[in-house]
């Protein structure tokens, strides 16, 4: 049944469903740093990790049951694993900031009624330097990506079987 089920999977179905368990899977790497103690820190984001022994303990072993249950969903559908450039991720993450840092200077914020003049003085040249620094991270990964990219087909992204 299950060779029948394969050959019958057009590659749109194929796609939506690698797609969809390789989000979850994603999912389950960062529930697996969780009970591994991740606990990230810094100056406006912190998590706080207050799971015991035994819950890090029984996440672990439910994280393993469902990536087996992944890796049978792979081998049987004929699924390939998504190989993320994490380069190409902190690009991406660093395009979607830069434009949330600009619309965080002052004559943005007008949206939410006029800011003291003062601010602008304030805000904007300290925005300006985080701006120039998320410039300089992503030049950082796009030296590296263009080291990386003779051994990658133009950038796309790689999968294994």
């Amino acid at each position: 049944m299950t060779s029948k089920v394969i050959n019958s999977l057009g590659d749109c179905h194929r796609r939506g469903i690698g797609t969809a368990l390789s989000l979850f899977d994603q999912m389950l790497c960062e529930v697996e740093e969780y009970a591994r103690g991740r606990e990230a820190r810094s100056v406006f984001y912190q998590e706080r990790n207050g799971l015991s022994d035994e819950q890090k303990s029984r996440l672990l072993d439910e994280v393993s049951q469902m990536r087996a249950a992944l890796q049978e969903l792979k081998d049987g559908l004929g699924l390939k694993a998504e190989i993320e450039d994490v380069g190409r991720k902190i690009c991406g993450q660093s395009s979607t900031f830069y434009e949330v840092l600009v619309e965080t200077k002052s004559r943005y914020l007008k949206r939410y009624g006029q800011p003291p003049s003062e601010l602008a003085e304030y805000l904007d040249p300290r925005i300006d330097v985080l701006i120039q620094h998320l410039r300089n991270l992503t030049a950082l990964v796009l030296s590296s990506a263009d080291r990386t990219s003779s051994h990658n087909r133009g950038g796309e992204r790689d999968t294994i079987a």
